[in-house]
């Protein structure tokens, strides 16, 4: 009895150490599925670019949803999720969002990449913060590298004019 007791015991201990391991490892995972989708996402910009007169898409002349202008071009249909969404996606059909600001100094929509100046402007994003580290986004700039920002430094290059050098 007091060896099942003991065995019982460390099994309580080995779970409640791997538990947190796990969560942590899962979380990872989603995460480097997410910055793989915002890769994606980054090349079906640019080919939509290419076939565009080197334009990107402008949702407010086109009256069609970024995605829907990049679809084609993006080669998983799942691109668009986020696999730590559980409320956007359901909802509006898309995880992420792009720069599409409304301000004529800091947006891309509509913007031809050859006057783009800023490689390291943030081109898409998590819709939301914190889905995988609170405070923290998802994001793919236009050099095409991905990396998780920190929420404030997103809203510091959201603020910077694209075509500065």
């Amino acid at each position: 009895m007091v060896e099942l007791l003991v065995i019982i015991g460390i099994l309580a201990v080995v779970l409640a150490i791997l538990l947190p391991v796990l969560g942590r490892a899962r979380n990872a995972g989603q995460s480097v599925t997410c910055l793989s989708n915002l890769r994606q996402i980054s090349i079906g910009l640019e080919l939509f670019a290419e076939q565009n007169n080197n334009c990107l898409p402008d949702p407010s002349q086109t009256q069609v949803s970024w995605e829907q202008s990049i679809s084609p071009f993006v080669q998983a249909r799942t691109a668009f999720l986020c696999p730590s969404d559980a409320e956007l996606f359901p909802n509006v059909g898309s995880s992420y969002d792009w720069r599409d600001t409304g301000n004529v100094d800091t947006t891309l929509a509509g913007r031809d990449l050859n006057s783009i100046r800023r490689p390291d402007a943030v081109l898409a994003f998590d819709a939301l913060p914190a889905w995988h580290c609170n405070g923290r986004l998802n994001v793919v700039r236009l050099d095409g590298s991905t990396l998780s920002m920190d929420q404030n430094e997103w809203f510091n290059n959201m603020d910077i004019a694209v075509s500065k050098p």
